[in-house]
């Protein structure tokens, strides 16, 4: 009996071996999608953007986990008719990121869809990204609240009548020709830049913010290349940063600024009193008592 058991476990055994030995290996077929590129749409992409209303184009970024070698990438586009999309994307040699731009002239402030593919042989479908981008655009659409007035105690020339407008949705505004030729070049030191508008807006923080800096049509000294520029004051110097809270509305209708007049290589004025009544806000004269 014990024989016979030995017999047949050798038999067993045997067709264990010889299965093992005869199974075929595991091999993993390709994706026919994968390519040895892989670009993809970054996931950082804003999916709705708001321009300025003289805006022309948007950039986007795109990137790649093969960064071996130069190429150039295909677009498609199914955007809206009012954008002009690139139809590649070029990566230097070693470069993991690049950037296309999209070209508008002019666009509405109703959102425009954006959308965007990459080519698959070129696309890494699996990869951190994705090959396929739709977004949406609008402009900001400035709307006019009237008239107002502007008055500036560093020139001291007077108040001035302007046209205030803001951004639809936005607490953005502009204040138009602040710095009227009729009035700047009552002063001797006429002839310098002068500020068209001046746009500003509230900041999280409740103050009032600009871009750096305005002009105001004067050269210090009546010197040709010598401007006297209206900092924010952060924008000056970060020493100055704290006076950014002093600009802010003092009432619904009252907004004062204070920027730091300055020269650029030569020295400044420091801060000074700026005032924009809104529409309907009170007059100027009668408010700051001149």
């Amino acid at each position: 009996m014990k024989k016979i058991s030995k017999i047949l476990m050798f038999v067993g055994l045997s067709v264990l071996l010889v299965s093992a030995c005869t199974e075929d290996p595991i091999v993993r077929e390709p994706s026919p999608n994968e390519n040895s590129y892989g670009v993809y749409f970054l996931p950082s992409n804003p999916v709705d953007i708001t321009v300025q209303s003289d805006a022309t184009s948007v950039t986007y970024t795109v990137g790649r986990l093969n960064t071996s070698g130069s190429i150039s990438v295909p677009l498609t586009s199914e955007s809206d008719a009012v954008f002009t999309v690139e139809p590649t994307v070029s990566f230097s040699d070693g470069e993991q990121f690049a950037t296309f731009q999209v070209t508008f002239n002019p666009l509405p402030s109703d959102p425009s869809t954006v959308k965007i593919k990459i080519a698959e042989e070129y696309a890494a479908l699996y990869g951190p990204g994705y090959n396929e981008f739709v977004g949406k655009v609008k402009a900001i659409n400035w709307v006019s609240l009237g008239v107002g007035q502007f008055f500036d105690s560093f020139l001291y020339l007077g108040v001035v009548d302007v046209e205030v407008l803001k951004a639809e949705g936005f607490n953005n505004y502009r204040i138009i020709d602040p710095y009227p030729v009729s009035l700047v070049s009552q002063d001797s030191w006429y002839g310098g830049p002068r500020a068209e508008e001046i746009e500003f807006w509230v900041t999280s923080g409740g103050t009032v913010a600009w871009d750096a800096f305005w002009y105001i049509g004067l050269n210090y000294s009546a010197t040709p290349g010598q401007p006297i520029k209206a900092y924010l004051p952060s924008a000056l110097a970060a020493s100055q940063a704290p006076n950014d809270a002093n600009s802010k509305f003092l009432t619904d209708k009252i907004v004062y600024f204070n920027p730091y007049y300055y020269i650029d290589g030569l020295g400044g004025y420091g801060l000074q009193d700026v005032y924009l009544s809104l529409p309907g806000g009170p007059d100027l004269y009668e408010y700051l008592e001149l």
